[in-house]
């Protein structure tokens, strides 16, 4: 109760009634089946079109090797054809379906494949060069050293070396080097040629392997290389004083021993250390600054410095030191980029060297050991990272690329290489090694070449069971198989194309009656006739299921040839698609099968004379009408419950009960009275009244199709302290004309008159 305890005004919000209730989907179907990749372990992944499951599972799946095939084909009662599961798939989306989560399936014996990286260095190629070129633009100067260093060039495709020489002059920022010797062959990127220094080594770095078991994985490659993930600039040391920019005020000769400049400010010799150093032009020079006079002052170069000519009007301007004496540590401008252990790699021009962050504090860095040289303001410090590339093609020609950049080698952050893979990346996953250095030098690398494809990934397939598609219960995200739905409440239609087993099917259906909130779609063994499929329709007794009879006939682009596919996946489409089109309360029959065979679209054709034999048993028919085209003729359940025989009246309440479920969840707890019967009353009502207007009730008025019922009426006493709220609905659903009767006589001219 609220409490007024001083005088005020009182803002209050009260309840405005009866909340709403929303309608769940019913279009949302999930199924279970062997695919070519794809996530095997989490939940199960929400694809929205085939693209995008051919982009998440890969393609359709060729027929297993004779031996695997024949031992599943031929087993009548546990057996199945799961390399179609694609095709179901495909068949769902054609037929309409929109939303779809998949769980894949995988022989508990099948491995991913995997590769281990050694130690070195190489650079990848970035710019075409011919023979007799000078220059090589590469991928990364990261681990270089400089001038004078030695280095090998290879081609990508045999790994035959090209040339050997030195580094005679770098620019790290273009990522360019000069060579000692010009190239005796031309080197092209598209080969995947590249430049490597030093020897490999064979210390194990970093194991990387598929995300997921299978062959599929031997189609992948995976390159892990250096690259600057920041180029920080050096400040200069307090201590170094003013800047200055001028120009010169007379023509310079060559290798003159001074220069006259403008005198400006900065330029005061009393603010200035005793000598400084100043960029004219490109190059730096250290130099002593004269008094100024008649607004102009003298710069004094060391004697014996060689500098070309230059010209009145060239702009001269200081350059500051950032370490004036030898030590561990230099500021640096945007160091909150730094972190403890960051390696970065000091460029002075002539030599380029790497070291390990210590500490960052504020902007001043401290490393590992002694910066060499002196630093200067104009000089950048580049933060070293790895930068991970993947690839893989599709047998069927889609083509997966990746890249993860700004990747730490150590550590446990988010950006940590394997933690990033693992949360990142579709097709790899990554394992640190003991040989794993955060060296520039000792870089990940394979054995040959820079790219790593991995190798002896396995499908296994011939020991795949019947128990991997009915999957065990490990805990939220981490269950298998059917019983890994579980995961999704979405899920209102559930299957499993092409398998025929008793065990799964039974599994299936289990499934759905445990949870009560789904409907599942069975497939009979293919070629079956009228006694057959009559004989497996027979142990099912289920108002959560339903059985489609005969196979469809497909094309299977992978194969080019016409195949014979489960009816469950084309039929999960056309539930979903009636369902959007008109509603659950619609029976999902006399529409056409999409995507089939416009000839011989059904693997048996069934006729008025069979179905005649198959309606009554609950074995719905799809049938071919000259003119109307292939067609579902059938709506019925498993169920010998004659209340429960129609798919359409099991799912309209399966949708009732879920929306009620979900819509009321805030009852829970609140105090069980008259006022909360009648907000209940009130929301049931309202949710009802709108489904009895979209027709999927029967009765001309709402008193007619549905009543609720909570209060005195519903609930003892007992119930009341047990805390129980009990509230009874009644709902009148709307059958479907299954036999449309006209009853015609002849009426004669005598009829008339009497």
């Amino acid at each position: 109760m609220a409490e007024y305890l001083s005088p005020g005004v009182y803002i209050e919000e009260i309840d405005a009634g009866p909340r709403p209730i929303a309608g769940v989907s019913t279009s949302t179907a999930g199924m279970v089946g062997v695919t070519a990749r794809g996530p095997y372990t989490g939940k199960p992944k929400l694809v929205t079109n085939f693209l995008e499951f051919q982009n998440t599972f890969g393609g359709f799946l060729p027929e297993p090797e004779a031996a695997v095939r024949d031992a599943w084909a031929d087993n009548p009662s546990e057996g199945g054809r799961w390399w179609l599961f694609p095709l179901a798939v495909k068949g769902f989306f054609d037929n309409g379906g929109r939303r779809l989560y998949v769980k894949r399936v995988a022989a508990a014996q099948a491995t991913p494949a995997s590769g281990v990286l050694g130690q070195g260095l190489v650079s990848p190629i970035a710019t075409d060069a011919a023979r007799g070129a000078t220059s090589l633009q590469l991928g990364h100067l990261v681990g270089f050293t400089g001038v004078g260093q030695q280095i090998q060039i290879f081609r990508g495709d045999d790994q035959q070396a090209v040339h050997t020489t030195t580094v005679s002059g770098y620019d790290m920022a273009k990522r360019r080097i000069t060579l000692g010797a010009a190239l005796p062959a031309e080197v092209r990127t598209a080969r995947g040629d590249y430049v490597q220094v030093g020897e490999r080594g064979t210390e194990q770095t970093l194991r990387l392997s598929a995300n997921s078991p299978g062959a599929w994985g031997t189609g992948v490659q995976v390159r892990v290389q250096p690259l600057v993930g920041a180029a920080l600039p050096v400040l200069p040391d307090p201590q170094e004083g003013p800047l200055f920019v001028t120009r010169l005020v007379a023509d310079a000769a060559a290798d003159s021993g001074t220069v006259e400049v403008a005198a400006g400010p900065g330029l005061d010799p009393d603010d200035l250390p005793a000598d400084v150093w100043a960029q004219i032009g490109p190059d730096r020079y250290k130099a002593e600054v004269g008094r100024p006079a008649d607004g102009k002052l003298t710069l004094t170069l060391p004697a014996g410095t060689s500098h070309p000519a230059w010209e009145a009007g060239l702009t001269v301007r200081r350059v500051r030191r950032g370490n004036l004496a030898a030590g561990r540590t230099l500021r640096i401008g945007g160091a909150s980029r730094l972190y403890e252990g960051a390696v970065v790699q000091l460029d002075d021009g002539t030599a380029l060297t790497a070291v390990t962050v210590r500490t960052a504090a504020g902007d001043a860095v401290t490393f590992d050991r002694d910066v060499p040289g002196t630093f200067f303001e104009t000089d950048r410090i580049h933060l070293i990272e790895a930068e991970v590339s993947t690839r893989f093609t599709d047998p069927g020609g889609a083509t997966v690329t990746e890249t993860f950049p700004g990747l730490r080698l150590t550590g446990d952050t988010p950006s940590n290489l394997v933690t990033a893979l693992a949360a990142r990346s579709r097709l790899v996953r990554a394992t640190a090694l003991p040989g794993m250095s955060t060296d520039p030098a000792r870089f990940p690398v394979p054995a040959i070449g820079s790219w790593l494809t991995l190798a002896d990934g396995d499908d296994a397939y011939e020991s795949l069971s019947v128990g991997d598609f009915v999957g065990t219960d490990g805990g939220s995200g981490r269950r298998t198989g059917i019983v890994a739905l579980e995961d999704i409440d979405e899920v209102a239609v559930c299957a499993v194309p092409g398998m025929w087993s008793g065990t799964v099917e039974s599994s299936l259906v289990t499934h759905c009656e445990l949870l009560k909130d789904r409907f599942a779609i069975l497939d009979p063994r293919d070629g079956l006739d009228i006694e057959g499929i009559k004989a497996f329709r027979e142990p099912f007794d289920t108002k959560y299921a339903a059985l489609y009879y005969p196979w469809l006939v497909t094309r299977d682009p992978s194969a080019g040839r016409d195949v014979e596919v489960p009816p469950s996946g084309h039929m999960a489409g056309v539930y979903a698609r009636v369902d959007v089109e008109r509603g659950v309360h619609k029976a999902p029959a006399n529409v056409v099968v999409r995507g089939i065979r416009q000839a011989d679209g059904f693997a048996q054709d069934i006729t008025r004379r069979h179905q005649d034999l198959l309606n009554p048993q609950g074995i719905n028919a799809l049938r071919f009408f000259p003119g109307l085209g292939h067609r579902v003729w059938g709506a019925r359940t498993l169920s010998s419950d004659a209340s429960w025989k129609y798919v359409n009246v099991r799912r309209l309440f399966l949708f009732l009960e879920e929306s009620i479920d979900e819509g009321t969840q805030w009852v829970v707890f609140e105090p069980n009275d008259e006022s909360l019967w009648a907000l209940v009353r009130q929301t049931i009502t309202n949710f009802l009244t709108t489904v009895w207007r979209s027709g999927a009730l029967a009765g001309t008025t709402a008193d007619e199709a549905f009543f609720v019922a909570c209060d005195r009426t519903t609930m003892t006493e007992d119930d009341l302290a047990n805390g129980r709220l009990i509230c009874v609905v009644g709902v009148a659903p709307v059958f479907p004309a299954e036999f449309v009767i006209f009853r015609i006589q002849q009426k004669t001219r005598e009829t008339q008159l009497a």
